[in-house]
C-alpha cells in the first residue's frame, strides 16, 4: 500500500513537430497515432495513423493503477516503425517513471508519475520550453509501494498477466470477490460503472447477497437482475471452487428492459384491439342477417317487376320481334312502329315482303330459314331501308320452342350499327394513313410491355441496330441490349407508365465495330404497354460535337488574341519607353553628356531594339509553328559538345551558376541545331529568370534506350499545380510570376520544337522549392 493515500497522477511529456507539451492521462484506454481521431495525436509523418494502445492496469488490493503501452491498433495490426522504449524495440511495456518512448524515430515521449497535484498543474500549463530539470526531481511514487504479503511479487506479476488480457479491455464490468467478501479484482469498466464499490463492499447492490447465495446454491453458475439508480443490470455469477472465488460478469440491460416493457404494452394494446375487432364482427354478423332479410324482400320485388320488363323492352331502341315459321310477325316492340310509321298492332300477320323491297325481304327470309334449320342462335349483319337511306343492323336470331320442344317461332333482336360501320371504314382509312406515315418514318419503332418484353416492331429501312429488329420479339431488354443501355430504358418504361409522360433517353450502341448514338423516345401506347421510337442520331451528335469544337476553337482564338494584345502592349511599352527616354536625353542634353554617357544611352537603345526584335522573332516563329511551316532540318550534331558550348555562352551573361553534368563523352546524332537551341536556351533562361534568389541550375544529359534525355532543374519560385496544364499554351504565364518580365511564348516554342523532333516534354514542380523540365528526344542515324 502507499504510505500516503494521495492519488498518483500519470503524465506524458511529448516532443514532436508541434513542439513540447504535457498530457495528464485519465482514460482507461488511449489510442496513440498520427490520425486526428486518436486520443493522443502525434504530429509526424513517420508515425502510423494508429501507432499504439495505452491500457490502464488496476493494481490488486489498491486504488492505484499503472499503464501498459502496446504496439499497433485495437485490431492487432502493428505500426510501421514499431516502439522503442529506453533504446530497445519492444511490442509491449509496463511504463515506469522516466521511461523514454520513441515513435517513428522523431517523436520522443517521456512518462512520469507524481502525487503532487501542483506539479500536474504546472506541467500541463507551463510555457517553458525546457522542464527537464523539474521532471528529474519528481519522486517516483511507485517506490512507496511496500509488500504486505511475502507472495505479493508473484501475485502482482500474475495479476498483471491476467489484467493485461481481455477483462481490462472489455466495456462490461467484471468483478471478483472471495468467500469472505473481499474484493479481489475490478476491471476498469467496473471501477467506472460502480465508483463507490470498494468502500461499500458487500453493501453495494451488485455484491449484496452473493456470498450467501454461492454458499447455499448447488449450482456453480446463476444469473440475476439488479436495479441500481434506475438502471437494470444482468449479473452472471460464477463460483470458482478451485480458487474459492466468486466472479461476476455484468451487462447493462436497461435498453432491453425498456424494449420488454414496450412489448408488454404492445401486447396489451393488441388484446384490446382483438376485443374491439370481435365486437365489430358481432355487429357485422347482425348486419348480414339484416341484409339477408332485405334480399328476400328484393326477390319478392323482382317477381313483381317481371311484368314491368315488357314495358322496358318497348323502350329499347333495338328492333325486337317474333315471327311464326311462315315469316308472319306475331309481336314487335314499340320501336318497330316508331321506325316504320306503323302501329304495333298493324304488324301482326304481315311479312317482310309487305314492309321492305323484295331484294331485302328475300335476304331476311333466307336468314329466318337458317335460324330454323340451325336450331340455335345466329348473328349477322342485315341491311334495312329507312327514310334516310340504307341502314346496317346487327341481328341476333334464335328459335322459340313450345313445351314439347317443337319450334313454333323465330325471335330477333336487331341493333342499328350504321354509325359503327362508318367508324370502322374511317378507322381502316386512318389505319392505312397511319401505316403510310409509319412507313415514311426512318426510325425503328418497338412495342414493349411493362415487363420489358418486346411485343412488336416496325423496322427502319436501314437497320443500324446490333441485330435485326425481328429478333427482338419475345425477348427482354436485357437480352438484346447492353446492361448500361437496358437499365435506363427499363427505367424510362416504368416512368412513362407511371406518369403518362414521354420519356427521352440518349445512349450509345456498338454496331459493326462502330459506336453509334441513339435517341430513345418512350410513350404510353396502351394499358401496360409503351411504344419506343429508336432514332440513329450519330450524325447529329457529330455535328453538335463539331459545333462545340468550333466554338471552343473560336473562344481559344479570342483568348489568344486578347493575351497577345495584353502581352504586346506590356512587353513593347518598356523597351519603347527606354528608347524614347534615351533619345530625348541625347537630343536635349548631348552637349552636357560625356562620351561615355552617350555610349551608355546608345547601348540601352540597342538593347531595347534587340529585346523587341527577339519578341517579334518569337511571335513569327510561333506563327510558323502554328501554321505548320516551321522547318525541321536535322543534321549530324555532337549533342554533348553543343550543350557544353551553350552553357558556356549563357554563363557569360548571368550571375547564376549553371552546372552541366553528363556521363557521355561524345554523342553524335541527327537533330536540328536551331530548334535544339530554342529548346535548351529557353529552358535554361527560364530557370535563371525564375530563380530571383540565385541558386544553382542543374543541366543533365543522359541516354536511355536510344533516347537523349535533357533535364534542367532550378531552385526557383516553382509553378502552381493549376498552371501546369496550361504551361505550353501561347501567351500563358503562371499566376505567381509577379513582376518578372516575360511573354508566355518561350515554352510554346519549346513544345513545338520538341514535337518536330518526335519527342516529349514533362514538368515537375513544387511552389517555392524547384522546377524540373525533362525533354526526351529519339536518337536517329
Amino acid at each position: 500500500m502507499l504510505e500516503s493515500e494521495q492519488r498518483i497522477e500519470h503524465l506524458l511529456v511529448i516532443e514532436d513537430n508541434q513542439g513540447k507539451r504535457t498530457i495528464a492521462l485519465e482514460a482507461a484506454t488511449c489510442s496513440i497515432g498520427r490520425d486526428s481521431t486518436n486520443s493522443i495525436v502525434l504530429y509526424s509523418h513517420l508515425v502510423s495513423r494508429q501507432h499504439a494502445i495505452l491500457v490502464r492496469l488496476t493494481m490488486p488490493e489498491t486504488a492505484t493503477y499503472m499503464f501498459r503501452i502496446m504496439d499497433g491498433n485495437l485490431q492487432g495490426k502493428p505500426s510501421a516503425n514499431g516502439l522503442i522504449v529506453n533504446g530497445r524495440r519492444c511490442f509491449s511495456h509496463d511504463l515506469q517513471p522516466g521511461d523514454v518512448i520513441m515513435f517513428g524515430g522523431d517523436v520522443r515521449v517521456r512518462y512520469y508519475a507524481t502525487t503532487n497535484q501542483s506539479d500536474v498543474i504546472f506541467l500541463t500549463s507551463a510555457k517553458a520550453e525546457d522542464v527537464s530539470g523539474f521532471l528529474a526531481n519528481l519522486i517516483n511514487p511507485f517506490q512507496l509501494l511496500v509488500s504486505s504479503d511475502p507472495n505479493f511479487e508473484n501475485s502482482h506479476e500474475a495479476a498483471l498477466v491476467r489484467l493485461a488480457s481481455f477483462p481490462e479491455l472489455t466495456s462490461n464490468p467484471i468483478l471478483e470477490i472471495d468467500m469472505a467478501g473481499n474484493i479481489m479484482y475490478l476491471n476498469p469498466a467496473a471501477v467506472m460503472e460502480f465508483p463507490g464499490i470498494r468502500e461499500a463492499r458487500l453493501q453495494h447492490p451488485i455484491l449484496a447477497g452473493l456470498v450467501a447465495k454461492a454458499q447455499n446454491s448447488k449450482e456453480e453458475v446463476f444469473v440475476r437482475e439488479v436495479e441500481i439508480a434506475n438502471k437494470f443490470f444482468e449479473q452472471s455469477v460464477h463460483y470458482i471452487a478451485e480458487s474459492d472465488l466468486i466472479r461476476s460478469y455484468v451487462v447493462d440491460v436497461s435498453d432491453r428492459k425498456l424494449v420488454e416493457a414496450a412489448l408488454k404494452k404492445a401486447h396489451n394494446e393488441l388484446e384490446i384491439r382483438v376485443e374491439e375487432r370481435t365486437a365489430e364482427l358481432r355487429k357485422i354478423n347482425e348486419q348480414l342477417r339484416g341484409e339477408i332479410v332485405e334480399r328476400q324482400r328484393a326477390e319478392e320485388a323482382l317477381r313483381e317487376s317481371e311484368e314491368r320488363l315488357h314495358a322496358i323492352l318497348d323502350n329499347s331502341t333495338a328492333l325486337i320481334y317474333v315471327k311464326d315459321l311462315q315469316g308472319r310477325y306475331i309481336l314487335v316492340n314499340a320501336w318497330y312502329g316508331i321506325l316504320f310509321h306503323l302501329d304495333r298492332e298493324e304488324f301482326k300477320g304481315k311479312t317482310d315482303y309487305d314492309l321492305f323491297p323484295k331484294e331485302i325481304a328475300d335476304v331476311l327470309r333466307v336468314n329466318d330459314h337458317k335460324v330454323q334449320e340451325a336450331k340455335s342462335p345466329l348473328d349477322w349483319e342485315e341491311v334495312v331501308l329507312q327514310d334516310d337511306g340504307l341502314h346496317t343492323y346487327l341481328s341476333i336470331k334464335f328459335p322459340l320452342y313450345d313445351a314439347t320442344g317443337v319450334p313454333y317461332a323465330t325471335c330477333g333482336i336487331s341493333t342499328d350499327i350504321t354509325e359503327r360501320k362508318q367508324a370502322e371504314v374511317a378507322l381502316r382509312s386512318s389505319v392505312a394513313t397511319n401505316r403510310a406515315l409509319l412507313d415514311a418514318i426512318p426510325d425503328s419503332i418497338f412495342r414493349i410491355g411493362k415487363d420489358g418484353i418486346f411485343v412488336n416492331f416496325k423496322a427502319a429501312k436501314e437497320n443500324n441496330l446490333p441485330m435485326p429488329a425481328s429478333e427482338f420479339i419475345g425477348k427482354h431488354l436485357y437480352e438484346v441490349l447492353p446492361t448500361e443501355v437496358a437499365q435506363p430504358v427499363m427505367n424510362c418504361v416504368e416512368k412513362a407508365l407511371s406518369t403518362g409522360e414521354v420519356q427521352i433517353f440518349e445512349s450509345q450502341l456498338l454496331v459493326n465495330n462502330n459506336l453509334l448514338d441513339y435517341e430513345f423516345r418512350i410513350a404510353v401506347s396502351a394499358e401496360d404497354e409503351v411504344v419506343a421510337i429508336v432514332r440513329d442520331i450519330t450524325e447529329r451528335k457529330q455535328a453538335e460535337a463539331d459545333i462545340r469544337s468550333a466554338l471552343e476553337k473560336e473562344k481559344e482564338l479570342g483568348e489568344l488574341k486578347s493575351r497577345f494584345v495584353t502581352m504586346a502592349s506590356h512587353e513593347f511599352r518598356t523597351p519603347l519607353a527606354t528608347i524614347l527616354s534615351s533619345t530625348e536625353l541625347i537630343e536635349h542634353y548631348s552637349h552636357k553628356c560625356s562620351e561615355e554617357k552617350k555610349l551608355t544611352h546608345l547601348q540601352r537603345i540597342q538593347a531595347s531594339v534587340k529585346q523587341m526584335s527577339g519578341l517579334l522573332n518569337d511571335v513569327l516563329l510561333l506563327g510558323k509553328a502554328e501554321a505548320g511551316k516551321l522547318e525541321f532540318n536535322p543534321t549530324s550534331l555532337d549533342v554533348t559538345k553543343f550543350c557544353r558550348e551553350l552553357v558556356e555562352e549563357m554563363a557569360l551573361t548571368v550571375s547564376n551558376h549553371i552546372t552541366f553534368c553528363t556521363p557521355i563523352q561524345g554523342l553524335t546524332t541527327y537533330m536540328d541545331d536551331k530548334l535544339l537551341r530554342h529548346i535548351l536556351s529557353n529552358l535554361l533562361s527560364n530557370a535563371i529568370k525564375y530563380s530571383p534568389q540565385g541558386g544553382t541550375v542543374h543541366f543533365d544529359l543522359v541516354c536511355e534506350q536510344d533516347k537523349a534525355v535533357f533535364q534542367i532543374k532550378d531552385q526557383g519560385i516553382g509553378i502552381p499545380v493549376a498552371d501546369q496544364d496550361k504551361l505550353f499554351n501561347s501567351f500563358h504565364r503562371a499566376s505567381n510570376v509577379g513582376t518578372i518580365s516575360g511573354t508566355g511564348l518561350g515554352l510554346a516554342i519549346v513544345k513545338k520544337s520538341v514535337d518536330l523532333h518526335g519527342g516529349k516534354i514533362t514538368v515537375q514542380s513544387e511552389v517555392g522549392a524547384s522546377t524540373t523540365f525533362t525533354v526526351t528526344i529519339p536518337l536517329t542515324n
